[in-house]
């Protein structure tokens, strides 16, 4: 049985499950769209992101007994906060066993790769000046 079983139900295969990396939510009208985000290689044709839509129960409340006032509020499906107690696990968990040293040497990778660039275009502008 998966660790992760609303995920699975979901349709997110157990070996995409270890490379989701974060997830967002948000609410668009009656609906609730999730969105999972995985680490895929540059050459993977895999999605690099998959979206899903959850419909929102509506149940209308009394707020003002003395006038008997009621209002619709809306909540979110108990389905989805089973697949977002899921998704909060697994990305704590990834956060928990990246390596400081890892991010470290990747920000200066990436910070070398973009003074390169910035001065190999500044000497070009040097060069069009002459």
């Amino acid at each position: 049985m998966s660790d992760y079983p609303t995920l699975t139900e979901m349709g997110i295969a157990e070996d995409s499950i270890d490379s989701v990396y974060k997830y967002s939510l948000r609410q668009e009208g009656l609906e609730d769209v999730l969105k999972v985000y995985f680490k895929r290689g540059k050459k993977s044709f895999l999605p690099k992101s998959k979206k899903f839509k959850f419909g929102r129960a509506a149940h209308t409340v009394r707020i003002d007994s003395s006038q008997d006032k009621y209002q619709e509020v809306t909540e979110m499906s108990p389905f989805l906060m089973k697949a977002i107690d899921e998704l909060h696990k697994l990305v704590q968990h990834e956060h928990e066993i990246t390596d400081v040293k890892e991010r470290l040497l990747t920000d200066i990778d990436h910070l070398e790769k973009v003074l390169a660039n910035k001065i190999r275009d500044l000497r070009e502008d040097i060069a069009k000046l002459k």
